[in-house]
């Protein structure tokens, strides 16, 4: 395998032929090393998860749907491991090179995808998106990517963390390929439809480094020529955004613990620091924070239904920043993760499909401008990003 930027995994040298016609034929895509290929080990991105781990009986139906559809597979992907990541380093395989951005974390979980897409290895790729783990490296490298309505996409034979969090992600450098991809993914037609209007929240341009809110204002012209209407004035929360960040670790790490902790227990894995942390905080969220948690999100997912009243759909920047570089301090990692929370919480809080544009740059390294729409809402943004790619 030609593997420049390290985007497979050691071992993901999978090759399946896809059906001889169908809507994707002629097309290659890569699976993120969460979803199950029958008599392939999923690694998961931890070498005691895959030296534990059994062959796959059956696989995954996002990789069966794909397949079925004429799409060639050709890899596995790396990952954070166990998805617990957002940034894209793994202290086990290494970290994927950013073709977008050298010197520059990819992003994560999904990180081998988008990097296997960014760096033209596959035409399209599999990821998953819990708390941002799809558009965080949509972002960073440069490429088209959708995490889609909650449970819209099934999750059969793929290894989740936070099942209330937890989607099938799509990345593709063309808006073409991603549309294509997520007609047979959501089994619906992308009809050329618009929304009504495209609302610019600008608490989240608040939250961006200066340089990242000022291209995406920049930006907004295409948005309306391309999409709908801009709005200006919105702002999506009553609260700071950076409130949102505790609830969304709260859910989000205690049902990360209570899918692996016994396995944890059991077998006292290697972990690179952040997600050994990552697991330790979430198994000590007592069950009041996470009821008031809860409560949070359900008034989180009002704001935002709110918001999107009318056929609108959310313009906000992707993430707050560029990608850092390659082996920043901790520190500083950690502050940059909980900036990026604050933005991405906002789809995942309310269940909404959220498309991650490659219209941005910052001396010269990407960054993605999103769109949010409402529950079901997924084949709104993908027509979105066609028109957007004709423009």
């Amino acid at each position: 395998m030609h593997d420049p930027y390290n985007a497979f995994t050691l071992g993901g040298d999978v090759y399946i032929d896809g059906a001889r016609q169908g809507p994707l034929a002629g097309l290659t895509f890569a699976a993120k090393d969460v979803f199950d290929v029958a008599g392939y080990v999923t690694g998961a991105g931890n070498p005691d998860w895959r030296r534990l781990a059994e062959p796959a009986r059956q696989t995954a139906w996002a990789v069966s749907a794909l397949l079925e559809s004429g799409a060639r597979l050709v890899g596995k992907t790396h990952t954070d491991e166990l998805t617990r990541g957002i940034f894209g380093d793994n202290s086990h395989y290494g970290t994927p090179e950013n073709p977008r951005a050298p010197g520059h974390v990819p992003g994560g979980s999904s990180s081998g995808s988008a990097v296997a897409v960014a760096g033209g290895l596959a035409d399209m790729a599999l990821g998953t998106d819990t708390a941002g783990s799809t558009r965080v490296p949509a972002s960073f490298c440069g490429v088209f990517g959708l995490r889609p309505t909650l449970g819209v996409v099934p999750m059969d034979g793929v290894l989740g963390q936070s099942n209330t969090f937890d989607t099938v992600g799509l990345l593709a450098a063309d808006p073409d390929v991603l549309a294509r991809m997520g007609e047979v993914l959501l089994r619906k037609k992308v009809a050329d439809q618009r929304p009504a209007r495209a609302v610019v929240l600008e608490d989240t341009l608040e939250a961006a480094d200066p340089e990242v809110a000022a291209v995406i204002e920049a930006a907004l012209p295409r948005i309306a020529e391309a999409v709908a209407p801009v709005t200006r004035g919105v702002r999506i929360s009553p609260v700071p955004l950076s409130d949102w960040i505790e609830p969304q670790n709260a859910i989000q790490g205690r049902e990360a613990w209570e899918t692996f902790g016994d396995w944890i227990n059991r077998s006292n894995p290697r972990f690179g620091f952040e997600v050994a942390d990552n697991f330790l905080r979430g198994s000590r969220v007592a069950n009041r924070t996470l009821s008031a948690a809860r409560g949070f999100r359900l008034r989180a997912r009002r704001w935002v239904l709110d918001a999107l009243e009318g056929h609108a759909v959310l313009v906000l920047p992707t993430t707050p920043v560029t990608a850092p570089p390659v082996q920043s301090p901790r520190s500083v990692m950690w502050d940059i993760r909980s900036r990026i929370i604050s933005l991405t919480a906002i789809a995942g809080m309310a269940g909404c499909p959220q498309i991650s544009l490659p219209l941005c740059n910052v001396n010269g390294r990407p960054v993605g401008l999103s769109l949010i729409g409402p529950r079901g809402g997924d084949s709104l943004l993908l027509a979105a990003a066609r028109r957007i790619g004709k423009a």
